[in-house]
């Protein structure tokens, strides 16, 4: 899989992934980089699984051609293509889930660009593909069930064609004066233990891992939930707390002007009567003076 395929190289997550750390949302952030990060790994492991399904496609084309091995061919090549069926319908349902998930990541980062920083609460919604990932955990173990089927038949075969052949071999040497070979003292194995058995337990080690990986990443949507719940909750404490404190200061505020105001209308009132009765004292005394001189200068 090639490394621009990928869905933590993507632009749109990587875009996705700077505005929650730029809004104080690392956690969340981590949260959905490991989920992109589980899905790259899903995709991964299936590549490897195709790989090793064309091998044993190959393999068992490439078989030498008898009577026994004609009639084990038919039961190996089916069994090949059950897994190869249950691989491409995991990699369609994991195909799905990234484009999902590319979906969520433009419909969030568009919203927080139009909106703000509310919007990234909307990383939730990548609990949505919670439900795919479980169809695709679902299919995982079924897969894991049926390739230990095939992979007890099929070591049963590669017993009975080796022991045939080790009778048939014996036959001959018989029929040639030859003494038979104890070939229970010689540790043999068929060639279809490399051929098929090899690749059948290649997938079954792939197969386990992959549920791993999905439940780590159901694990982490739950978490992702979790904190992004946290977040809201902290944010509108934060919110009510300003609010409760805000009313407090608008009273101080509010309140001083109405003292104030009275009191300096008061004030300015008695300075206004004050400078009134000296106007009208000096006013009293000027007139008086005239009559003093008049009374002087008779």
């Amino acid at each position: 899989m090639e490394a621009e395929k990928t869905l933590t190289n993507e632009e749109i997550i990587r875009e996705l992934l700077d505005l929650l750390k730029k809004n104080t949302m690392k956690e969340q952030a981590n949260d959905v980089f490991e989920i992109c990060s589980y899905v790259d790994v899903l995709e991964k492991k299936i590549d490897s699984m195709t790989e090793e399904l064309t091998n044993m496609q190959n393999q068992i084309k490439e078989m030498q051609e008898d009577t026994l091995i004609n009639n084990a061919k038919k039961a190996l090549t089916e069994a090949q293509e059950r897994l190869n069926a249950r691989c491409e319908q995991i990699k369609s349902q994991v195909s799905e889930i990234k484009i999902q998930v590319k979906s969520t990541a433009k419909n969030i980062v568009d919203e927080t660009k139009a909106k703000g920083r509310a919007a990234l609460y909307r990383v939730t919604e990548f609990v949505g593909i919670k439900k795919r990932l479980l169809n695709v955990r679902t299919v995982v173990k079924d897969t894991i069930v049926s390739t230990d089927r095939d992979i007890a038949r099929t070591a049963l075969l590669a017993k009975g064609l080796r022991k045939a052949g080790q009778t048939v071999n014996n036959a001959f040497r018989t029929f040639a004066d030859k003494p038979e070979v104890d070939y229970s003292q010689k540790e043999q194995k068929h060639h279809l233990t490399k051929a098929v058995l090899a690749p059948m337990k290649a997938v079954r080690k792939l197969l386990v891992s992959m549920e791993m990986h999905l439940d780590a990443s159901i694990d982490k949507l739950d978490n992702l939930d979790m904190t992004v719940q946290f977040d809201k909750e902290k944010r509108m404490e934060h919110t009510k707390d300003k609010e409760q404190k805000a009313p407090d200061t608008e009273r101080e505020v509010i309140y001083s002007p109405m003292v104030a105001e009275p009191q300096e209308y008061k004030y300015n009132a008695d300075a206004f009567e004050a400078r009134k009765t000296s106007e009208a004292k000096q006013e009293t005394v000027g007139k008086e003076l005239p009559k003093v001189r008049e009374d002087k200068a008779r």
